[in-house]
């Protein structure tokens, strides 16, 4: 996606900068009038308007928003008021913030959980079968494998299959990520996994990663199966970014003992 630059009406903003004032929580819009205020410094509304190829109105509503996230000023002169926009660098200062808050609320949120969990009825029906799609969904699943530390994962496939490398760049380093934060929470990894060239890399990281492998050969196992306390969660990301969580104990318990006698069955992988 492509916007006019304010400077010139046949110059456009980078697609790289769009993107990254996007993801740090601009509309379009607002980036337009951002951009304009950084490219013709401090300037009324009116100027900002035209320059922006904005109405005025919306050119206003814009202004209070980008004031709302910090990233412009306001200031008066000779009875006008004039607008101007924080420094580029200044962003990463409020991401920085950001991040800081919400860890702050994670924490709170942490402390809390285990009340929550006393005040919830057990009798209340529970989702039993949750189902999810695309990279937001796959990285949800693996989210909940980790949320109780030092709780093993028992898991069967192939990480050949596990990590999307050409199909997603950005999950394929995602889950390697997932992997670091997994060990630090003090969960290992007990795969029952085929032999492969992402199989023997995850192997040679298995200590820094808390990793136990077994090797399974002359079965393809193109999804990935994760047991974990009463789930079972089943990942399909190397073609079309599925996958489920069953919360199910009679389930976990037969998998997981299945897992495990097939365990004493396998060599160790090399």
């Amino acid at each position: 996606m492509l916007i006019l630059s304010p400077l010139h009406d046949n110059m456009h903003l980078p697609d790289s900068i769009l993107k990254a004032l996007q993801g740090f929580g601009l509309t379009e819009p607002e980036v337009s009038v951002y951009f304009a205020l950084l490219e013709f410094g401090s300037q009324p509304a009116s100027i900002l308007a035209k320059k922006a190829h904005l109405k005025r109105g919306h050119t206003y509503n814009m202004l209070a928003l980008l004031m709302q996230k910090g990233v412009v000023q306001e200031f008066e002169k000779d009875g006008t008021k004039y607008f101007t926009g924080c420094s580029p660098s200044v962003l990463i200062s409020h991401l920085q913030r950001r991040s800081e808050e919400l860890e702050v609320k994670k924490q709170i949120l942490l402390e809390v959980i285990p009340d929550m969990e006393r005040i919830r009825n057990p009798l209340a029906v529970q989702p039993k079968v949750r189902f999810f799609q695309g990279i937001d969904g796959i990285k949800e699943i693996y989210e909940d494998t980790i949320r109780i530390k030092n709780q093993p994962i028992f898991a069967i496939g192939d990480f050949d299959h596990y990590f999307p490398r050409e199909k997603s760049p950005e999950l394929n380093d995602w889950i390697w990520k997932y992997c670091t934060r997994r060990a630090k929470n003090g969960i290992w990894y007990i795969g029952i996994v085929n032999k492969s060239e992402t199989s023997d890399l995850a192997f040679k990281r298995r200590k820094t990663e808390k990793r136990k492998l077994k090797m399974l050969q002359g079965v393809e196992l193109s999804v990935e199966v994760n047991i974990y306390g009463n789930k079972v969660a089943i990942i399909s990301s190397s073609k079309d970014m599925v996958g489920l969580i069953i919360e199910d104990q009679p389930t976990a318990d037969t998998l997981r003992n299945l897992h495990q006698a097939v365990w004493k069955m396998l060599p160790d992988y090399r």
